[in-house]
């Protein structure tokens, strides 16, 4: 059934969520829907949570050998990039339902929208562990805020292209997030 919502969340919305709709793409009876859900909102509660743990998990990991891979080559950060826009090529349909509803006032807007807000606070973290000295960025922190934003936006606008077919070098889209990942970074620190 959850597949069944996912397919019609993708072509026709939240409003297309009902108990007749989900039932009828899912072949089955409409008394069986509540055999596995509540209402319609725990439909939505269980196809956040089961999306935004796909992508917590991915992102996690990425995040990590993000950071381990800092202070060494550019080389390590493309490669970083490149596996997490495999992640988005691979998993196009889960990707495709946080970009469109991270933003929406439902029970899948509010999971998918803490893991937008998460993914902004990992890349505010990972700029802030390579800037140094504490003490020595702390007035700069508002711009690496801002910075971190921008990595964000870079990162889902390249996600939106390979969802729609835009983005299929992986390998350049991966290079251009790198060097726009330390570059004003290093600016900064000058």
């Amino acid at each position: 059934m959850l597949d069944a919502a996912v397919d019609l969340l993708r072509s026709e919305g939240l409003p297309s969520l009902t108990t007749v709709r989900v039932t009828r793409e899912a072949g089955i009876v409409q008394s069986g829907f509540y055999a596995h859900f509540k209402n319609p909102e725990h439909l939505q509660e269980e196809l956040a949570e089961r999306t935004g743990t796909l992508l917590r998990e991915h992102i996690a990991t990425w995040m990590a050998a993000m950071r381990a891979s800092a202070g060494r080559d550019e080389a390590a950060l493309v490669a970083s990039y490149e596996e997490v826009l495999g992640l988005f090529r691979d998993e196009k349909e889960v990707v495709d339902l946080f970009l469109r509803f991270r933003r929406t006032p439902s029970a899948l807007g509010r999971v998918l929208g803490h893991l937008h807000t998460q993914l902004r606070a990992d890349f505010f973290q990972y700029l802030r562990e390579r800037a140094g000295d504490p003490d020595a960025i702390r007035p700069h922190l508002g711009t690496i805020g801002v910075h971190a934003d921008t990595l964000v936006a870079a990162l889902l606008g390249i996600a939106e292209g390979i969802v729609d077919g835009r983005v299929a070098d992986l390998g350049t889209a991966a290079r251009e997030l790198a060097a726009l990942t330390h570059a004003p970074l290093a600016q900064l620190m000058r």
